[in-house]
């Protein structure tokens, strides 16, 4: 797949997730868990178009899903309010779509949802993939950011912070179809990760995990030992992928990332499944 093409979005089959869209990349087969992606902030489904091609060539489950207002989805009254934990409702609702075990994945702000939903779930995910992930409030060192003014939504990233904070490009990369889906974003969403407002039990953690740390993020975000220290407090295992940016599952390099995840997949369904 070309980079920065995401058109294989346009063409999946899509079934409504409480207010998101779930769009289904490869359907469950044998009982093996299905990875479900879900987004970060300003993004939409068509961000994972790469892995979910990737996946669904490798045999393995996958699907992806657009959280309320994102991905073309309404942006109203109701999306201006949403924070974290309306979005982690979405979550839940695209698991109860979905036949079989689920591995939830989450991406930067997307995580949190996904580790608020995995301690909501009646039945624990089979596995959680944290990528470049937001830290939750208890995380200890954690550090609070600048927060936003709250009666507006904010605007998504510009040209420079597309190509420096999301990808780590030069500046005569063609971001052209990046900039075209990138969405505006609910303040209260980003300041329930830059206040530090969501928290989440780690002893209410009960699947396997991994935590995949962009080597090239934003040290803004992402300091030094930042993503390590996630791994830690919920027990996941931890990868520091070197040159990866911060939008690893679209960037240059992704299709790496993508192998990674791939190795960790095998590895723990082959594990559990011999245990059987």
């Amino acid at each position: 797949m070309p980079l920065f093409d995401f058109s294989l979005i346009d063409r999946l089959p899509s079934y409504p997730a409480g207010s998101g869209r779930l769009y289904l990349g490869a359907p469950p087969a044998y009982g093996q868990p299905l990875l479900l992606f879900v987004h970060g902030a300003y993004h939409g489904a068509w961000c994972y178009a790469n892995y979910l091609s990737y996946f669904a060539k490798q045999d393995i489950a996958c699907a992806a899903l657009d959280l309320p207002g994102h991905g073309g989805l309404p942006q109203d009254a109701t999306f201006l309010h949403m924070g974290i934990r309306d979005l982690a409702l979405s979550v839940r609702r695209a698991t109860e779509r979905l036949d079989g075990p689920v591995i939830l994945v989450g991406h930067s702000m997307g995580a949190l949802p996904v580790l608020v939903a995995a301690t909501e779930m009646a039945n624990a995910p089979a596995g959680i993939v944290l990528l470049a992930p937001s830290p939750p409030a208890n995380l200890p060192g954690a550090a609070p950011l600048p927060t936003v003014a709250e009666d507006i939504l904010r605007a998504p990233p510009d040209d420079e912070d597309i190509r420096g904070r999301l990808l780590g490009c030069t500046a005569d990369t063609d971001i052209g179809n990046v900039r075209q889906r990138l969405c505006a974003e609910s303040p209260q969403v980003l300041n329930d990760r830059y206040a530090l407002r969501v928290a989440i039990n780690p002893f209410a953690m009960r699947s396997a995990g991994l935590c995949l740390e962009a080597g090239a993020d934003d040290p803004a975000r992402h300091p030094t030992g930042q993503d390590r220290a996630i791994a830690d407090f919920f027990g996941f295992e931890h990868q520091r992928l070197e040159n990866q940016p911060h939008a690893m599952m679209y960037g240059e390099h992704w299709e790496s990332s993508a192998a990674v995840l791939l190795d960790w997949y095998q590895r723990t369904y082959n594990r559990r499944r011999g245990s059987r």
